[in-house]
């Protein structure tokens, strides 16, 4: 089958169940079959990020933010790291971007209870200046096993520092609102709400990308409806219990 022809299959999938899909989100969403001790694994998981002393951003933390939400979504959203009120009380996007980010996910339309949210840092940092490439190591086993546990079916990265974790070369700027493809999962990036509270440019990309997730939710449903597909990196998977995996790239990275 021609690109142009599966570009076209995925249109008139899109408009043609688009309504559906929004009536009956969590349903969509909903990833059916768990193992059994499913939840004993996301509970052992949580707990071990809470003690956590893997990087020295355990000892200037309040709390740690392993992340919360449905566990059983399809969809998940992956910030930077906790800002200063997530490591007051320990749940993530819970200041300013996370009511932006709760008005947003609304749009789907959807509610914040529904989706699973974390971020790539589970503490702090400083002042809330960038994680640096061993911290994102440090907590990347974490990220990892909570993917594979949720398991959802479409990841939505928040800002480019979340975006580059699973695109070293990636632009935000460029990449931003695409469907891309990662380890047979769809990554959706988006500008960080962050930013949008900074920028009018931001929140108008921002709040343009978000209602499009319904498409990346039906995307994940075909391999053959997919707009965009890109290749991924090749980095070997690290387990929660074995060595780092490399990002494949050293540099400091930026919210957007």
């Amino acid at each position: 089958m021609g690109s142009a022809h599966r570009g076209s299959r995925f249109v008139a999938v899109y408009r043609a169940t688009s309504i559906n899909l929004s009536a009956n989100f969590m349903g969509d969403l909903v990833v059916p079959e768990k193992p059994l001790t499913f939840p004993d694994e996301l509970h052992e998981l949580v707990e071990r990020v809470r003690v956590c002393t893997l990087c020295e951003l355990s000892s200037g933390r309040t709390n740690a933010v392993p992340g919360e939400g449905k566990a059983t979504s399809g969809l998940m959203f992956i910030g930077e790291a906790p800002g200063f009120n997530e490591d007051r009380q320990g749940r993530p996007f819970v200041g300013r971007s996370g009511k932006l980010l709760e008005k947003l996910i609304a749009k789907i339309p959807q509610r914040r209870e529904h989706v699973y949210i974390t971020n790539v840092i589970k503490c702090r940092p400083p002042e809330n200046r960038d994680p640096l490439p061993h911290e994102v190591e440090s907590c990347w086993p974490y990220l990892e096993k909570q993917i594979d546990l949720i398991n959802p079916r479409v990841i939505v990265t928040l800002g480019r520092h979340a975006l580059m974790r699973f695109f070293p070369e990636a632009r935000i700027s460029r990449d931003h609102g695409k469907l891309l493809r990662w380890r047979n999962r769809i990554v959706f990036p988006i500008y960080h709400p962050a930013a949008a509270l900074r920028s009018s440019q931001f929140k108008k990309a921002l709040e343009d990308d978000m209602v499009k997730i319904p498409e990346g939710i039906l995307a994940s449903l075909d391999d053959q409806t997919t707009a965009i597909s890109v290749d991924t990196d090749t980095r070997e998977s690290s387990r929660i219990t074995g060595p780092s995996a490399s990002s494949g790239s050293d540099n400091q990275l930026n919210l957007f």
